[in-house]
């Protein structure tokens, strides 16, 4: 098609991805309540297990003092074990998180165990040991870790103050492990209520505040559709009151402009269709045409251009800017535009001039109908073999406003009566207009107009020429015989 044509795509439109804002809210609130909540839980989580350690630490280390305590007189008898067995099994027994406890005098064998088998056995200290140093020790007593055991020793005393034995108790800390991930377990319970809790109220709360954002949503969306009548019914202390009540402002303020704008445009397009009808009629004078002629190729080619699948608006188009198709003419003189005799070859060529006249006539205007006119004027003799002009182009590189011009007006030419010959006979019009399929006219067209013929004679018929307009036309010239050929 001709560069000339000034063809606009429609964007395609997505549905773009839309997230509530209701939604972002409440996962954000719930988010903020569980990140919250999740440190407050490992913060408390480290002090409790700190504080269970430092209490066990506490406890086995008085347990050891109050075993050595009752250790005292059982090994200053003769057969110590058969005490502090009995002892050390009643203390295994009542402490579950003790895993071991052994009493040992002081040569270092051991005399007090749950265990009998291990009675009279040397006791063997556990390796890999990590002193705890604490200011809770008193001297000669010792606390250490060995992997997950806590291990405290408790020298036994004469009251003359030497050393009898040790005490030693093992307390393993994967109790308190347990007592931890126990309270973990709660934590995390009482976490998911909360965040379900809170997820519930944020909802709540969303759902209250942004009940008029979505009204605020749907009257701009009412907006952008042309709806300029429906106000926001909005009444709201907070900001969005605020901004419904200036959203209606302007839309009153853009109601009120786009009268103005439409009353303007259309003020535009009427001058437009003025001047065009206006110059049309003044061209088709000097050349013993009618104005009925510019009338009858207008809606012609309106109702082609909409057989033919263009939009209503564009086929609106045709119509106003068709009248101009031979506006040119007014830069040939009249001695050769209504010469009575067969033209020179000078002369014919001098003629054919009116189509480029034309376009630089209407080419310069921003205007959409002089524009379209300007189209039409430059290449409504141009053929579908190329043989046209001013250009020759072909086909397709000949704007649809060309071609469907061309048709029309050739049928209008031939179909009705001039000032200087009668108009033919319909089925000699018909072969003429068959005979050019394919050469002068565009085939597609030529088939829809040949199918819709009952349409295009009732628009001929419509606005026929009475003798009144033929002699109106140019009176000089009534009884003239002209033999140019009118294609």
């Amino acid at each position: 098609m001709s560069n000339e044509a000034a063809t606009t795509t429609a964007p395609t439109r997505r549905r773009k991805l839309v997230v509530s804002l209701r939604l972002i809210s409440s996962v954000a609130a719930a988010l903020m309540v569980g990140l919250s909540t999740g440190v407050i839980i490992h913060v408390n989580e480290d002090n409790l297990q700190h504080t269970l350690i430092r209490e066990a630490q506490t406890q086995v280390l008085l347990e050891a003092r109050n075993l050595a305590l009752v250790s005292t007189d059982p090994l200053l008898s003769e057969f110590p074990e058969l005490t502090l067995m009995p002892l050390a099994k009643d203390i295994m027994n009542s402490r579950p998180q003790l895993v071991n406890v052994v009493i040992i005098n002081h040569l270092g064998t051991i005399v007090g165990s749950p265990e009998a088998n291990l009675l009279g056995t040397s006791y063997v200290p556990p390796g890999a040991a990590a002193a705890i140093t604490d200011n809770r020790t008193k001297p000669g007593e010792k606390m250490f870790m060995t992997g997950t055991d806590l291990v405290v020793s408790t020298p036994v005393r004469h009251a003359n103050g030497s050393n009898l034995g040790t005490v030693v108790l093992t307390y393993d800390t994967r109790f308190i492990d347990r007592k931890v991930q126990a309270g973990r377990k709660a934590s995390v319970k009482a976490l998911l209520i909360l965040l379900a809790g809170a997820m519930a109220l944020a909802a709540f709360l969303m759902s209250l505040l942004f009940r008029p954002l979505s009204r605020v949503r749907e009257g701009l969306e009412r907006i952008g559709r042309g709806d300029l009548e429906t106000p926001m019914a909005i009444r709201d202390i907070t900001e969005l009151g605020l901004l419904a009540t200036t959203v209606n402002t302007m839309a009153s303020q853009l109601k009120t402009s786009r009268a103005l704008t439409h009353a303007r445009e259309k003020e535009i397009v009427e001058t437009q269709k003025e001047v065009v009808i206006t110059l049309g009629q003044v061209v088709e004078s000097r050349s013993l045409e009618t104005a009925n002629h510019t009338v009858r190729v207008g809606d012609m080619s309106h109702e082609l251009a909409l057989l033919a699948g263009l939009d209503p608006d564009e086929a609106e188009l045709i119509r106003m800017a068709s009248p101009m198709h031979d506006v040119g003419k007014i830069g040939i003189p009249d001695r050769i535009l209504n010469k009575p005799g067969k033209l020179t070859d000078e002369e014919y060529r001098l003629i054919q001039t009116h189509a480029e006249i034309g376009h630089r006539i209407l080419n310069k205007s921003q205007r959409t109908i002089l524009k379209a006119a300007a189209i039409i004027a430059h290449q409504h003799h141009e053929k579908w073999d190329g043989t046209g002009y001013p250009r020759g182009i072909e086909g397709e590189d000949i704007h649809i406003y060309g071609r469907i011009v061309a048709l029309v007006d050739v049928f209008d030419a031939i179909s009705c009566d001039r000032v200087y010959r009668q108009a033919m006979p319909l089925d000699k019009v018909l072969d003429i207009i068959k005979s050019e399929r394919g050469k002068h006219f565009d085939p597609r067209l030529v088939d829809i107009f040949l199918a819709n013929l009952n349409r295009f004679l009732s628009i001929r018929d419509r606005y026929q020429d009475s003798m009144n307009d033929l002699v109106e036309a140019i009176p000089e010239y009534v009884a003239l015989e002209q033999e140019k050929s009118p294609v």
